[in-house]
């Protein structure tokens, strides 16, 4: 294993703060790279998860497991607007780009999918990003998400229109990926550490 996802804690939002007012990461991770958050803004953001009172939305910590070191954050966003809940948005950002291209993310993810699907025990899995997020695309693809929709000219930044692009991925899916043999993917399935 490669990272450990954990509980958000306050100390935390300094880093998450420096990452989320870096203009390169933010271009990745949420498709606004002219956004800036201040440390108050930020700590409001998180005040519910850091309470532990907000069941809708998990934030979490990646850390690289063989050094401790936070390299990005991830959450998983229950959708609440239904009677029953079906279905979760799941996201990922590497905030250390000394982080990136190392399988961390696609770690990550699959971490973020056992939550979704076998603790969850939830339906589906989506997955947003801007249409020009292709290592974004990539790995949501690779991991069996199949494009949902596009949405035209959704978010502006650059002083123009980008689509995004919405990628799902159901339980079934999810299930047969993993049950199909395997070659070399470690069997055992950690899921959370506490922090």
């Amino acid at each position: 294993m490669l990272v450990v996802l954990r509980a958000l804690e306050r100390e935390d939002l300094i880093t998450l703060h420096k990452w989320q007012n870096d203009e390169e990461i933010m271009r990745l991770a949420r498709s606004f790279p002219d956004h800036v958050i201040s440390k108050e803004a930020l700590e409001i953001e998180f005040a519910r998860e850091l309470k532990g009172d907000d069941t809708g939305r998990r934030a979490y910590i990646i850390e690289e497991k063989s050094s401790n070191k936070p390299i990005g954050w991830a959450t998983i966003r229950i959708h609440q607007f239904q009677r029953r809940v079906t279905t979760a948005d799941v996201g990922l950002a590497l905030g250390e780009t000394t982080a990136w291209g190392k399988g961390y993310g696609t770690e990550t993810a699959n971490l973020l999918l056992d939550e979704v699907f076998r603790q969850l025990n939830l339906h589906r899995a989506e997955w947003w990003t801007y249409a020009e997020n292709n290592v974004s695309v990539q790995l949501a693809k690779k991991l069996g998400f199949k494009e949902e929709a596009r949405l035209r000219d959704a978010v502006f930044f650059d002083n123009r229109y980008h689509d995004l692009v919405v990628l799902g991925l159901l339980r079934q899916e999810f299930e047969s990926i993993r049950t199909a043999p395997e070659t070399s993917r470690d069997k055992t399935v950690s899921y959370l550490q506490s922090p």
